[in-house]
């Protein structure tokens, strides 16, 4: 872990030195209304191509930031925590070295503590559930986050060239029982190229490698009991053979693999469709005790996206586009079984139990009128999604169908020429169509308590409700700085989940 905060701390002065080199002269209204471009998030997919990142920004751009946030939930999934808090280190930047070359950076520290974690003790649950470490106890878990990126793009007449490389690392420990330090690394090697086939119309091929591991044990001090520990797999049963251990260890190695196609006109600023396939495959290993680990699941999620956006200028002044996006994401899971009839563990087969299908379809809209001294943008839109979860041996299963609605807005407005006020409210509400469940009792009544409680937590409705506003300062010979705070409140099960944040910067 030194060797990775090292590394951090190296890529923050590299990303502060690119962040010197360049400053557009622009009012500071129209740097932050740039800098904070609302379509740019509304088409976040499109650049997941690096070589569309010369449409990326017209000016060069960079912040660094302190925040400080706190969540607290009232109702929440178990195995996710009732909330956290903790402080944010970042800073990012975009910058033209040349008018045919681009490079770009983020690097970002984190320090969190979330509270009341019980029924897991793995991180990044969504990435390897269902084949989760659990027991009844938990806790609070202290967690470090370090991460950081880096891309370059060189242009030539017809050809974009582009590669991103991004790495995060994770700490997760608990100084009490049961005592947990889990360790994540996360590697992502990104590449595109564009071909302009005719004015300003382009066809690109993008790439993505990915290579992930985390490293997780347990350990007890306590000599009068300890809580007996499961190794999950799925809908809450587990795998009789691996439970218990006086000091279980897993480790996750996942190879993962995305590419896809993507025509745009006007580096998407008119149009852009795109689509995208991946294969990640995950394997989980177990060791109770010395130094042998047995393979006990495999996962694959096998996925695929596609995605397209068309914009227009009414005038000078408005400008409206749609968006429509389909992702479909199916887990299996296989699971391993060993033999106990010679000395050492005998794998006899391994057999598919897990199957897990999501779908989501996604319409947005975006309106924006631009002014001198003023811009507005509403980004309405609605979305259906379709989970469906089940294993066999034995047989269980649940399946959730909801609706999304909602609408984001922002208003910009410059005060004086070195002051602009940002105001961003948004709402959204998820309604649950239809909730089947067909679970399976494990015989252990505090696990059916827990898979239970789950359940009706997804078959609940949530309105969400909040908003950011942010004051930016620009003094003479100084860089810009800014204040910013959130505020939001979930309604779940007749209950309230809050949110709150702020942060403190300069931008160039």
């Amino acid at each position: 872990m030194l060797t990775i905060k090292k590394t951090f701390y190296l890529l923050f002065i590299v990303i502060g030195s690119l962040s010197v080199k360049a400053q557009d002269s622009l009012s500071l209204f129209k740097t932050i209304n740039n800098q904070y471009n609302v379509e740019r998030n509304f088409k976040t997919q499109f650049y997941y191509n690096p070589a569309s990142m010369s449409g990326y920004s017209s000016t060069s751009f960079s912040e660094f930031n302190v925040g400080f946030h706190n969540k607290d939930d009232k109702a929440y999934r178990q195995q996710l925590g009732s909330g956290e808090k903790g402080l944010t280190v970042e800073a990012k930047s975009f910058q033209k070295l040349k008018p045919n070359c681009y490079v770009w950076g983020n690097a970002s520290y984190q320090n969190v503590k979330v509270d009341n974690i019980k029924w897991n003790e793995t991180l990044d649950y969504d990435r390897v559930a269902p084949y989760i470490t659990s027991d009844s106890v938990g806790g609070k878990l202290n967690l470090e986050r370090y991460q950081f990126a880096g891309g370059y793009l060189q242009k030539t007449n017809l050809w974009t060239f582009a590669g991103q490389i991004s790495y995060l690392a994770q700490l997760g420990y608990r100084a009490r029982d049961p005592r947990l330090r889990s360790t994540t690394s996360d590697l992502r090697v990104n590449a595109g190229i564009n071909y302009k086939v005719f004015r300003e119309y382009e066809i690109g091929v993008f790439g993505e490698f990915n290579k992930y591991t985390q490293n997780t044990s347990l350990t007890f001090q306590s000599v009068l009991g300890r809580p007996y520990v499961y190794q999950m797999v799925g809908l809450g049963h587990s795998n009789n053979l691996f439970n218990g251990g006086t000091a279980p260890s897993s480790t996750f190695e996942e190879f993962g693999i995305k590419g896809g196609l993507q025509i745009s006109n006007k580096e998407g600023k008119d149009f852009y469709l795109q689509a995208s396939i991946g294969r990640a495959n995950n394997v989980k290993s177990y060791n109770g005790t010395g130094n042998t680990f047995y393979d006990i699941s495999d996962l694959v999620d096998e996925n695929y996206q596609i995605e397209g956006a068309k914009f227009f200028d009414l005038n000078q002044k408005q400008r409206v586009g749609l968006l429509a996006n389909f992702t479909s994401s199916v887990k299996t899971g296989s699971e391993y079984g060993y033999s106990l009839n010679t000395t050492n563990m005998t794998q006899i087969f391994k057999r598919q139990a897990y199957r897990r299908e999501n779908y989501v379809s996604t319409i947005k809209g975006f309106y924006q009128y631009n002014q001198d001294h003023f811009s507005i943008t509403a980004t309405p839109f609605y979305g259906y999604e379709e989970i469906k979860e089940r294993r066999l041996y034995p047989n269980a299963g649940q399946k959730f169908e909801y609706s999304y609605f909602g609408i984001n807005a922002d208003y910009k407005q410059q005060i004086k020429e070195n002051q602009v006020l940002s105001f961003q409210p948004y709402f959204s509400k998820r309604v649950v169509n239809k909730s089947i469940t067909a679970l399976s009792t494990t015989g252990n009544a505090a696990v059916d308590a827990w898979v239970l409680q789950d359940y009706q937590f997804q078959a609940s409705d949530i309105t969400t409700v909040g908003a950011s506003l942010r004051y930016d300062l620009k003094l003479e010979k100084l860089p810009a700085f800014f204040v910013s705070a959130e505020y939001q409140s979930q309604k779940i099960q007749e209950k309230n989940n809050n949110f709150a944040g702020a942060s403190i910067g300069i931008t160039f």
